[in-house]
């Protein structure tokens, strides 16, 4: 399957019917820690991982060019439809993301970041309707704190393992991260969770006995 189609059809989803989906096809450790949140003004991202991991800086310095070229990588080498999935060493003392890497970002057609660290910048971001999820926000700068470990490489995120590729979607619950094989089979078991939740909330509505519905269609 595309990616386009994937990202068509998760967009119509939510993150609970993903996890719910995940505990059904055997995948138990698909969301990130509750403290991963939405910070944005826009609460839902949907793409496919793009790694990076920070490690605390051994030398309080500045970054020199390089550095700064390869944290900028994150976006500029980046392909559409990514979602930036970030370890920041769970810093809290400084932010690792802000509006300049959102532009860069946007252009070129990634859809969200997910931050095991902080962000800043927020009201300028929100301008742009760029979604982040992190653990706060934080107005310091991450130079001669944190340093980058690797671009494109697996890491832990959230206390979930995260791949390049994997489905990221976030929404206002939280994040999940769906293992690229196993995409599909996720979905469909999503969108009949899906359906089972409007098929309760249209009974429901109509006043029907909820112990009887639960003989008819179970709760997801």
């Amino acid at each position: 399957m595309n990616k386009k189609a994937i990202i068509e059809r998760a967009t119509k989803l939510y993150a609970a019917a993903f996890s719910d989906a995940s505990d059904a096809v055997g995948l138990t450790q698909v969301c990130m820690d509750s403290r991963i949140a939405p910070v944005t003004k826009n609460t839902r991202a949907v793409g496919f991982a793009r790694t990076a991991k920070m490690v605390r800086s051994a030398v309080q310095i500045p970054y020199d060019e390089v550095h700064l070229e390869t944290f900028m990588s994150l976006g500029t080498q980046a392909r559409k439809d990514d979602v930036l999935v970030m370890n920041a060493a769970g810093a809290t003392d400084c932010s690792v993301w802000g509006n300049v890497i959102t532009k860069i970002s946007l252009a070129h057609g990634i859809r969200g970041a997910v931050l095991e660290g902080t962000t800043r910048d927020v009201d300028e971001i929100d301008k742009m309707g760029f979604p982040v999820f992190a653990l706060a926000r934080h107005p310091g700068t991450m130079r001669a704190r944190l340093d980058i470990e690797s671009v494109g490489e697996p890491i832990v995120c959230g206390g979930v393992l995260v791949h390049t590729g994997d489905l990221i979607f976030g929404d206002g619950d939280g994040v999940v991260v769906i293992p690229q094989a196993r995409i599909e089979d996720v979905l469909v078991h999503a969108e009949e969770v899906a359906a089972t939740d409007t098929w309760w909330a249209k009974q429901l509505d109509e006043g029907k006995d909820p112990l009887e519905l639960h003989k008819q269609r179970p709760i997801p």
